[in-house]
């Protein structure tokens, strides 16, 4: 059985490159499809976005902190 572990190893282990690399360029045919611009666009947006006052808080105030 160990012998047969340790015969099969290079193979394995070549197998193993593959199967990531083959990994790697799915994932980026995923991520950089044309069609999906506009959506990661949308997604680089989030952080710049203006948050809305709650409950009727006044625009500047410090936000309520209901730890207290």
């Amino acid at each position: 059985m160990m012998d047969t572990l340790i015969a099969l190893y290079p193979t394995l282990r070549s197998l193993w490159v593959v199967w990531f690399f083959l990994l790697f360029v799915a994932m980026l045919v995923l991520v950089l499809r044309p069609s999906k611009r506009r959506h990661y666009e949308a997604q680089a947006d989030i952080p710049l976005r203006d948050d809305k006052p709650r409950g009727g808080a006044a625009r500047g105030a410090a936000p309520h902190d209901s730890r207290a």
